[in-house]
């Protein structure tokens, strides 16, 4: 982000957060007044989208949601609403000081924030599903859960343990399942887990067993909660016990990639004979190494995306592993065209990735970000720029920001009439004093007409480009997807969050 952008960012949020500031500080006995209140809210939050303030944006969406929700009757204005909106204000302004040094401790203000804005204004607060989808659901986990104990509890032959497989997929084919956490990723892990047994590489091994019955726990608990029109509790003892043995699982499988000698797929005879290098390739290494990686850098960020937005300990178990599995394929692919730096980065990401740290999110967005660029930099700015992900990565200090210096400064010469305080800067004494005092104001005169320093220009910082401030082609489609997911939790979505999703879309397809 550039200088000039992020200036701009910082004077528009500043407005935005001091008109919320000024609402809920008036808003004691009723609500603040929505329409004001939501336009600064939904303004905050595209200017940070926009800036790549993913923290910030969460921090006004939530905001924006209670908002919604008192306009709507869904919470009450009352102590204890007010005074998370006010904490949640005071710490946007915060925020916003700190975007040129956001650190660990930002992130641990936005987590807490936006923790206690979900937990008074949940993203979604019931199941869409009502009725006949809401029953079928909540019977189709209990028939796949009685059947996953069964089978944990004694295995029975292939054709029974088909027959079990079919009724926990068949929970794929409900629409809601993918927004039902962590259902959809019981699902994935018991069909995971059921392949090698399927195939006949592998019995019903103690692992598994623990996995089918932890699942059938999860599946039990969800089914009920879908039942009363709820959602699938995320944090519950069987859930942790779910995610622990599909860890475990998991655990014991070793990534192997099966790797054999070239000459092994070669007709008999010398190497040289079959191989030879082009005098003209028709690209460089670098070329190639970019067309390698720039559909593995979009999977990443959109893992990245997935790790961010992750609630339950099932989804971020699934995500950390895959998003592992990215970091070392691309790692992977690095070190085989020898771009040490960028493979550097993502041996020392992959522990953090694993873990969904806030940090190597960060450094992995930005990482996929430089991967994924049209405007190819050189292997020498790339290895540079990735050297200084790394820092980031350990916790060094970025480089402070670098200034032109100025030209040399003469010392001023004293003006005629002028008595210094003294050798050295000490204060004048006895008869030096009284001739200082005697010139009075009038000894001063003589500065308006002296030149003390040369004139010096400085760079003019605070122009922006316009076209910084536009989304176009990925950047505004991701927007866009942003915007849809936000809109897809509002009840009855407003003409202007609608007018700024067509705006988005037309950018996505002019570019």
């Amino acid at each position: 982000m550039t200088g000039g952008l992020l200036d701009f960012f910082t004077l528009e949020a500043t407005e935005y957060v001091d008109t919320l500031d000024a609402l809920v500080s008036r808003a004691a006995a009723i609500p603040p007044e929505p329409d004001t209140f939501q336009r600064a809210t939904r303004g905050l939050r595209g200017s940070a989208t926009m800036a790549k303030l993913k923290g910030i944006a969460d921090v006004a969406a939530g905001l924006e949601r209670l908002s919604r929700f008192v306009r709507e009757g869904k919470v009450v204005w009352d102590e204890l609403s007010r005074g998370v909106a006010i904490a949640a204000v005071d710490d946007l302004k915060i925020l916003v000081r700190a975007v040129r040094v956001w650190g660990d401790a930002e992130d641990r203000r936005v987590a807490a924030r936006v923790a206690e804005l979900e937990h008074l204004a949940p993203r979604v607060q019931t199941l869409h599903q009502r009725g006949k989808g809401a029953a079928f659901l909540a019977h189709a986990a209990a028939e796949a859960a009685t059947g996953l104990l069964s089978y944990a509890d004694h295995p029975g032959t292939r054709d029974e343990f088909e027959e079990i497989l079919r009724k926990v997929r068949a929970l794929r084919g409900v629409a809601a399942l993918k927004d039902l956490p962590p259902l959809a990723e019981v699902v994935d892990a018991v069909d995971a887990a059921a392949k090698p047994i399927e195939l006949g590489h592998e019995g019903a091994t103690a692992e598994r067993r623990r996995l089918f019955r932890a699942a059938a726990k999860v599946l039990v608990e969800g089914g009920e909660a879908i039942r009363v029109g709820g959602l699938p509790p995320t944090d519950t003892v069987a859930v942790r016990e779910f995610a622990h043995a599909a860890e475990t699982l998991r655990a014991g499988e070793r990534e192997t990639d099966e790797v054999v000698p070239i000459s092994s797929l070669l007709p008999d005879g010398p190497m040289g004979a079959h191989i030879t290098a082009s005098p003209n390739p028709p690209t460089t290494a670098a070329q190639r190494f970019r067309l390698e990686v720039v559909s593995q850098a979009e999977h990443l960020r959109r893992l990245v995306a997935d790790g961010r937005a992750a609630v339950d300990a099932a989804t971020r178990d699934r995500v950390g592993r895959e998003l592992r599995a990215a970091v070392r394929a691309l790692a992977r692919a690095a070190q085989s065209f020898s771009a040490t730096d960028i493979a550097n980065l993502f041996l020392a990401v992959e522990r953090g990735a694993a873990a969904l740290d806030q940090r190597a999110l960060w450094v992995l967005d930005e990482a996929g970000t430089e991967l994924s660029r049209s405007d190819a930099a050189s292997p020498e700015e790339m290895a540079s720029r990735f050297a200084a992900l790394q820092k980031r990565l350990t916790g060094t200090p970025p480089a402070p920001a670098i200034v032109q210096p100025a030209r040399q400064r003469r010392a001023p010469t004293p003006a005629k009439g002028i008595v210094p305080l003294g050798g050295a800067g000490t204060p004048a004494k006895g008869a030096e004093l009284s001739a200082l005092l005697a010139t009075g104001i009038a000894g001063l005169a003589p500065l308006g007409d002296a030149r003390l320093l040369d004139p010096v220009t400085e760079p003019d910082d605070d122009i922006v480009p316009i076209d910084d401030l536009l989304y176009r082609g990925k950047d505004a489609l991701r927007a866009a997807i942003a915007l849809g997911d936000h809109l897809r939790d509002a009840d009855q979505p407003d003409h202007e969050s609608l007018q700024e999703l067509y705006d988005l879309l037309q950018l996505a397809a002019a570019d």
